[in-house]
């Protein structure tokens, strides 16, 4: 018997489901932009340009007493595979300012391919830049390739931070597959001077159980603070060692500091964080939006 198909003026004809192999169709995807830029304004900083496109938004908050704080928000509501996220953000010379995002970002499960978020970072003489996104909750099946770069000028200082949760363990979710690719890279006047790659795929939860790994961490985070003091403030950071709950190391790398958190979750995570991001933003505390 000939196969059924059916004709609609002005259509080619289709295939009846019940015999034909039928293709998922093409899902829509979110595409986010920003492009944000400081400025010294007197005797403070102030928001010298702002783009903003797609699903990426950027709202300052007024401060009457503090320097700027961009907030980053995605209003698609999470990544999946597909969706493109871009931040690039410029102090200029002397500014001071602080981004970070409205909430934690979530990767969904994909159903191929990663997310991805390329953040692009350009801190001129004498300014001070401080990246202070909300922890990244990875889901199962999760999949995410995130890159930043930061390119300093003369005495430029960053303090910057990328933190990761796998699933919620309050909910019981285990991360049982997904993908996560997270890589720095920091240029000192032109000349590379850190990079810092990291990868992990699979069964992430059974990777982080092993010792040698995580010993059974479901959250962690990396921070980096580039500064030319950088062996006294390698020295507070030893100092100011996280409660027992979290796992903690720092290096001084000659100009830049990199630490490392582990954590069973992400209250203890946070708790590891807070007085370290408080002692080195002086009297500005957290972002309010952390408070929330």
């Amino acid at each position: 018997m000939p196969q059924a198909t059916a004709r609609i003026a002005g259509q080619k004809a289709f295939e009846d489901p019940g015999t034909a192999e039928l293709t998922p169709p093409a899902l829509q995807r979110a595409i986010g932009e920003a492009r944000i830029s400081f400025k010294k304004r007197g005797e403070r900083s102030a928001l010298a340009d702002l783009y903003q496109a797609g699903s990426c938004k950027v709202r300052l908050p007024r401060s009457v007493n503090a320097e700027p704080e961009a907030v980053l928000i995605n209003t698609s509501g999470g990544l999946t595979d597909g969706d493109r996220f871009s931040v690039d953000a410029s102090w200029q010379a002397s500014s001071k300012a602080t981004i970070t995002t409205q909430a934690c970002e979530r990767i969904y499960r994909a159903r191929e391919g990663s997310a991805e978020v390329v953040n692009a970072l350009h801190i001129a003489d004498g300014a001070t830049a401080h990246w202070l996104p909300q922890e990244t909750i990875l889901f199962d099946g999760g999949r995410l390739k995130r890159h930043a770069t930061v390119r300093l000028e003369g005495s430029a200082r960053f303090l910057g931070i990328e933190a990761v949760i796998l699933g919620r363990p309050a909910m019981g979710e285990t991360v049982r597959s997904g993908y996560l690719s997270d890589n720095w890279r920091i240029e000192q006047d032109g000349e590379l001077r850190f990079v810092d790659r990291f990868a992990v795929a699979g069964d992430i939860a059974a990777k982080f159980d092993r010792p040698g790994c995580g010993a059974g961490a479901r959250a962690f985070a990396t921070l980096l603070y580039a500064d030319p003091e950088s062996a006294e403030i390698c020295e507070i950071l030893r100092s100011l060692r996280p409660t027992s709950a979290a796992a903690f190391g720092c290096t001084d790398l000659d100009g830049i500091v990199l630490a490392r958190f582990l954590a069973p979750n992400g209250q203890a995570l946070r708790a590891a964080l807070r007085p370290v991001l408080e002692k080195f933003r002086g009297g500005e505390g957290l972002p309010r939006v952390w408070m929330m």
